[in-house]
């Protein structure tokens, strides 16, 4: 699975290095790790947990932790030759805190109670308040200090 998704990755930054015109600041979240015990998500897996993990409580390891590397290994890559174009790129790493809060998934609450269907455990779409929320509160924190970051490069420019 990591392969494809490395590849899907490369893909990306090769097409916005590809940009010739583009000058905006390329930001990449990380990867947000599923939270399946007891299988995977069409055997039986399950999400059921509804706090999160204490920090000593889990790990990343398995196919979690070769997605994370995949794409930090590519993005690392991206990031260095849009260097050598004088491109931004950022890393938005949510993996660590994702990995702690498996309470945001829908897991089998994913619809009405009333409705008879037959539906896996999702346990990987993020869509309960609370941990998305954080990815907003990073990119609008990493999105400010970018603007503190250009003034201080106009401010160091103009008295060189």
């Amino acid at each position: 699975m990591s392969y494809g998704y490395r590849w899907a990755f490369r893909t990306a930054f090769r097409a916005i290095l590809g940009r010739e015109k583009f000058k905006g600041i390329t930001y990449l979240r990380t990867f947000a790790p599923s939270h399946f015990e007891g299988g995977e998500w069409n055997k039986g897996g399950n999400c059921l947990r509804k706090r999160p993990f204490k920090s000593n409580e889990t790990i990343l390891e398995g196919v979690s932790l070769d997605m994370y590397i995949a794409q930090i290994e590519e993005f690392r890559v991206a990031e260095k030759r849009g260097k050598e174009r004088g491109l931004k790129f950022r890393v938005i790493d949510t993996t660590q805190a994702m990995l702690l809060r498996p309470d945001g998934h829908p897991s089998r609450y994913g619809h009405w109670p009333n409705e008879n269907v037959t539906l896996y455990n999702d346990c990987v779409h993020w869509c309960l308040p609370g941990p998305i929320d954080t990815w907003n509160d990073f990119l609008l924190e990493m999105m400010k200090m970018e603007g503190v970051r250009s003034k201080e490069e106009k401010k160091f420019l103009s008295n060189v």
